[in-house]
């Protein structure tokens, strides 16, 4: 206010040179460096501020882009993806061969019916991480968790060249995870949790799906339904690891396997041989 009081004062004016002597004279060389630095100063700070503000958001970007790749691909996988920097939202659809699996809870309705929704939520989430450790541990991907159900594959983003192997070693682990899981639970007065699994090798078509509002990175094809259609067929045959022909020609394995001809896929014309592993 004081320098607004000085500039609008009748007897003072601006000059350069020699009136500077003058007691009501302002030196307008040193208004004019004092006005660019004052001017300079704060676009540098807004600039800095618009800069810090960027940074900021785009750190915390980068970060839910890793948690998110954290959330569905292995951590190897997860690095490849960001060190190639490949954009799974703009990556066009792929034609690949593909083990998919699906596994759920045996009994969820029941058991969920006598329990405390957020004892159900505690459950599914303990019974997710343990299968999600699972994939990660043989190079797979989750792909969704259904309700109880968790839907993974192997030989996505990335083919390891041995897609069908892992998913059985893969399921191979869940089956003992779970074991150790339910010592744990018996310890604690808790009932034992068991589940299915069914595994499928096929064609698939790996791309996005949706639209403006919502783009997923989806695997679609006739193998999909054949692996969900497996793992329901373990009710049927009262066994908890189903796998298809297709998929046991691809692995080896010392455990004891019991073939399933002529097995009926829902909605599917071609009949499938299974084979139960003990």
């Amino acid at each position: 206010m004081r320098a607004g009081w000085i500039i609008n004062h009748p007897d003072t004016f601006f000059a350069r040179g020699a009136e500077l002597i003058n007691a009501n004279v302002i030196n307008l060389s040193g208004m004019t460096s004092s006005l660019i630095i004052g001017v300079v100063s704060t676009v540098g700070a807004l600039g800095l501020l618009l800069f810090n503000d960027y940074a900021l958001k785009s750190a915390q970007r980068t970060e839910r882009a890793n948690a998110l790749l954290g959330r569905y691909f292995a951590p190897d996988v997860r690095d490849e993806i960001e060190q190639s920097e490949i954009d799974l939202v703009e990556q066009e659809p792929r034609d690949l061969e593909v083990a998919i699996m699906f596994t759920d809870i045996v009994g969820f309705t029941k058991l969920s019916e006598k329990m405390e929704p957020k004892d159900v939520m505690r459950l599914l989430s303990d019974y997710q991480s343990i299968m999600v450790s699972a994939i990660f541990d043989n190079n797979g991907t989750v792909d969704k968790f259904i309700g109880d159900a968790v839907m993974a594959n192997f030989g996505t983003p990335k083919s390891y060249g041995n897609d069908a192997q892992n998913a059985f070693n893969c399921a191979v682990d869940m089956n003992e995870k779970l074991a150790r899981w339910n010592e744990g639970r018996r310890s604690a007065g808790l009932p034992e949790i068991q589940h299915r699994i069914g595994i499928h090798f096929g064609p698939c078509v790996v791309g996005n799906i949706g639209g403006e509002q919502r783009v997923e990175f989806a695997i679609i094809g006739d193998a999909v339904n054949v692996a969900s259609r497996v793992c329901d067929a373990c009710k049927q045959f009262d066994s908890n690891f189903l796998i298809s022909s297709t998929l046991a020609e691809r692995v080896q394995t010392d455990t004891r396997l019991e073939i399933v001809k002529d097995f009926e896929v829902r909605g599917r014309s071609e009949k499938l041989d299974l084979m139960k592993v003990y």
